[in-house]
């Protein structure tokens, strides 16, 4: 057994069923206390803690149906296996009904089918408990969204500090990959939105979002989405759905999510996976423009396709793209807020400056803002975010 052994506590008022027993399951590695009879059993589960009990039915006194009663009031989640005598099959029956995980029937001829018993309950345990803390994490999450909700209704001011939060850590780097991003807002409170995240050891998930509209309402559409995103990691982590690593398959679930709420809201979106011992990038774009712009150190490219929003039709669909990425690279993620502050007429020609900028400036987050005329004074006429992901080895 790995780790710290499984404390078992034995209750059989017969000395050599005990003795035996714990020869047994000391040599296959389990610690193993031992009571001669119900109350003492009680006793010591109440102060010993032992993570499986295994218990006669047949004792004086305090007999295993009564042992079993109060474990599964007062531990409802310590597992409890019945030990029965081959003429006691009513009583084991009933010791199920009352709670019981399994029985085994005396006198044990295999010992290896009692380990078995007591190897499936201690998963069994194991298993249940994890479901439980999972279920706890997830509604400490949902509290804090119903909170952050709330209080972007109840004030515009305090939702923007929450808003922000929100939002990862600046110039995080995970391994030889560095994100970095920035939000210009126009109002207060921003339908723009980026994050980016592990999902597992191989794998990192990012993206950015922007919602259309301004205000409450658009912020209120980043923190479901934030929400969202957040559940398909718990969910991968799991291992009951392997969906955030697909950017196709989550941006088709989050427009059936958005859509249904019937909000009158829609976001363009780009999210990417990169699989990091491949230096390989999975992504999708739902709307996304202007396009990201792949940087090799020489040259500069637009990455994507047109596409359609997240929310606005719900037979959207999205395709799954491809990229082998180059041992150098920085991606530059631009929300639409940018082709408005541009001096130039045309998109082509905007869309031109945009990949002469990135070419000609040592890249980071604060020279895209100087070089691109972000920092200026006055407020902006739509809301701007910049993500930078580079891979420096």
């Amino acid at each position: 057994m790995n780790g710290k052994p499984a404390r078992i506590l034995m209750i059989d008022d017969e000395q050599l069923v005990r003795e035996i027993l714990t020869f047994y399951l000391e040599d296959s590695g389990f610690e193993v206390i031992q009571a001669g009879d119900g109350a003492t059993g009680i006793e010591l589960i109440r102060r010993e803690q032992p993570e499986l009990v295994l218990c006669d039915l047949r004792m004086p006194g305090i007999d295993g149906l009564q042992v079993l009663a109060t474990v599964t009031r007062e531990f409802p989640e310590l597992p409890i296996l019945v030990v029965s005598g081959l003429g006691g099959m009513s009583d084991a029956i009933q010791a199920l009904k009352l709670g019981a995980w399994d029985y085994v029937t005396k006198p044990i001829e295999d010992m290896a089918v009692l380990e078995h018993a007591i190897a499936h309950a201690l998963e069994r345990a194991r298993l249940r408990r994890e479901n439980r803390e999972h279920r706890e994490h997830l509604e400490a999450v949902n509290d804090q969204l119903r909170q952050t909700v709330r209080q972007l209704r109840e004030d515009e001011a305090a939702a923007r500090r929450i808003q922000f939060q929100l939002l990862p850590e600046n110039d995080k780097v995970y391994r030889n990959y560095r994100f970095s991003r920035h939000l210009l807002t126009s109002q207060y409170l921003s339908g723009d939105f980026v994050d980016y995240f592990p999902i597992d050891g191989d794998h990192l998930g990012f993206y950015i979002a922007d919602v259309s509209g301004h205000g409450v309402s658009s912020a209120f559409v980043t923190v479901m989405l934030k929400s969202y995103i957040g559940r398909y990691r718990e969910l991968h982590r799991q291992n009951r759905d392997r969906g955030i690593l697909n950017p196709a398959e989550t941006l088709s679930r989050l427009n059936r999510e958005i859509f249904g709420c019937h909000m009158d809201k829609y976001l363009t979106m780009f999210y990417g996976v990169i699989d990091r011992p491949a230096n390989q990038l999975r992504y999708s774009s739902g709307g996304q423009f202007p396009f990201p712009i792949l940087f090799d150190g020489e040259q500069s490219s637009f990455v994507g396709k047109k596409s359609l929003p997240i929310g606005l039709f719900d037979f959207a669909n999205y395709q799954a793209e491809f990229l082998q990425l180059p041992p150098r690279f920085a991606l530059v993620l631009i929300s639409d807020g940018i082709l408005e502050t541009l001096p130039q007429t045309s998109l082509r020609d905007k869309q031109a400056f945009l990949l002469k900028t990135v070419c000609g400036i040592e890249l980071t987050v604060g020279n895209l803002i100087q070089a691109l005329d972000l920092d200026r004074s006055g407020p902006l006429p739509d809301d701007v975010t910049l993500l930078l992901v580079e891979r420096t080895e």
